[in-house]
């Protein structure tokens, strides 16, 4: 069984990925357990570690990496995520850092420059990547034909008191995600306009595919895809958040298993990338951004 150590109780991701492993009648039990826990607030910390049944609550994140089998940066926003990720990479053991993988492009790729060093597997994405109704269109994908564009949606920002749920990355990574699980990778630029609705990002590809992303301002919660083939066409409208959760966590502990993540973690960096391209675009005037120049 995998032993799993969590930094990170600021987030509700905390127990929806703990409680698929440590409940008795969870899905996953018996595959993997978080048994230590970590989180800026003590207090919180431990209240979550009651109701996760999770066995011991560290004073301090460097307790976290020693003694486990995989490391599962959990906090909330993407800047607390690199100082975090290091301590696990650097004690040599396999990680998955939540969503958005950082909030600068540059600490992404030295995050992986650095697990490539230390030979460390290391993984990262929105969950939006395993949703059950992403998965079910995944396989007519082959039916499409030749993929010509997609269109994804989803919230422009969090709903929540601090200022850093505002950060395009923090909600915007969930349609970017989509759009890159759809089209695959190899995105060449980006050209967003923006108003106080919405921004919306063209994405383009060398080959003639392209990618729209809503970022959507005061809508209802949604996460939603399509995408256009030569021969067919199909739709995500997720909406069965737990089965996303099971299917990321199932993922994430095969990574542990086998010591190989679920796909190249390029593609991870290539979607903060999308991300800082978008986010570029529309602070200035719309100029498209070419993910090579970032």
């Amino acid at each position: 069984m995998i032993t799993i150590g969590m930094i990170g109780a600021d987030s509700t991701h905390t127990e929806a990925f703990t409680k698929l492993v440590n409940l008795p009648d969870a899905p996953l039990h018996g595959r993997a357990k978080v048994v230590k826990l970590w989180g800026e607030n003590s207090q919180q910390a431990a209240e979550k570690a009651v109701q996760c049944q999770i066995p011991t609550v560290v004073a301090d994140p460097s307790e976290v990496v020693q003694d486990v089998d995989l490391v599962m940066v959990c906090n909330r926003f993407g800047d607390d995520h690199p100082r975090y990720a290091r301590l696990a990479i650097e004690a040599g053991r396999p990680t998955f850092v939540d969503k958005p993988f950082a909030n600068d492009l540059e600490h992404t790729r030295t995050l992986v420059q650095l697990a490539a060093e230390k030979g460390v597997p290391i993984m990262s994405c929105s969950a939006v990547r395993y949703a059950g109704e992403v998965l079910a269109l995944q396989t007519h994908l082959p039916s499409f034909g030749a993929l010509t564009c997609a269109v994804t949606s989803g919230p422009a920002t969090g709903n929540l008191p601090d200022p850093r749920a505002k950060h395009s990355f923090f909600y915007g990574i969930h349609p970017v995600e989509l759009l890159h699980t759809l089209l695959g990778p190899g995105a060449e630029a980006v050209t967003t306009r923006r108003t106080p609705r919405c921004a919306v990002g063209l994405v383009s590809y060398p080959d003639g595919r392209q990618g729209v992303i809503n970022l959507l301002q005061n809508s209802p919660s949604l996460y939603h895809g399509i995408v256009y083939g030569e021969s067919g066409w199909g739709e995500a409208d997720i909406r069965d958040f737990d089965r996303l959760y099971m299917g990321t966590m199932a993922q994430i502990i095969t990574m542990a298993e086998t010591g190989t993540p679920p796909y190249p973690i390029e593609h991870a960096v290539e979607v903060v990338a999308i991300l800082t391209a978008l986010l570029h675009s529309a602070e200035n005037q719309g100029q498209t951004v070419r993910l090579g120049d970032l």
